[in-house]
């Protein structure tokens, strides 16, 4: 069985919101592990879950948006909802105090794209989340063919078998970070009913 190649992705995230992600979680870490060292049972029950409570969040909310790159589209992963955006229903990028894809299906914005931030562009330069986001939407329609009435006709046909790039705007919720959210408020729940 031959493997197949894997489509070379780009991830473009926010730098500052994953060093507060990490910064946060190293705390929280050496929080549950000075409680379970030292603290009483009812305390590691009553202070544990809040924790992990507290480590979900930081993951949803500055960890998980980002935008994954590919050579056919881009996928937008907001808190709970991700969206993918193939380059041919993909009509412009705003880069601007928030990043935002107008489609044809409407405007998606991403919650974890680098942006120009309050201020705007320093020094007039094109912010770095767009220069990679038109570098591969470049690419892209340089691979696309030139289809006319004569030349539709002659064009190589792609082989069934191959796997066809999706053709629209895609939405879809991501269960498993709700339903661990979900486990987390429920363990805090039961800490203070307790």
């Amino acid at each position: 069985m031959a493997a197949t190649p894997r489509t070379p992705q780009t991830l473009i995230y926010s730098t500052p919101t994953r060093v507060l992600g990490a910064v946060t979680w190293t705390l929280c870490i050496f929080l549950s592990v000075n409680l379970i060292l030292t603290g009483t049972v009812q305390a590691i029950w009553g202070f544990l879950p809040w924790l992990l409570l507290v480590g979900w969040t930081i993951y949803i909310l500055l960890w998980r948006p980002c935008l994954q790159i590919t050579s056919d589209s881009i996928l937008v992963r907001n808190i709970l909802r991700e969206h993918t955006i193939p380059f041919s229903e993909l009509t412009a990028v705003r880069v601007l105090q928030t990043t935002s894809f107008d489609t044809t299906a409407g405007r998606i914005p991403s919650w974890g794209a680098p942006s120009t931030g309050k201020l705007g562009p320093r020094a007039l330069t094109i912010p770095h989340t767009k220069v990679v986001i038109q570098a591969a939407w470049d690419a892209w329609e340089l691979r696309q063919p030139e289809m006319d009435d004569g030349a539709a006709a002659s064009a190589p046909h792609r082989p069934t078998a191959q796997p066809h790039p999706p053709t629209a705007v895609t939405r879809r919720w991501n269960v498993v970070p709700v339903v661990v959210g979900v486990l987390s408020v429920g363990l805090v729940l039961a800490s203070v009913l307790s």
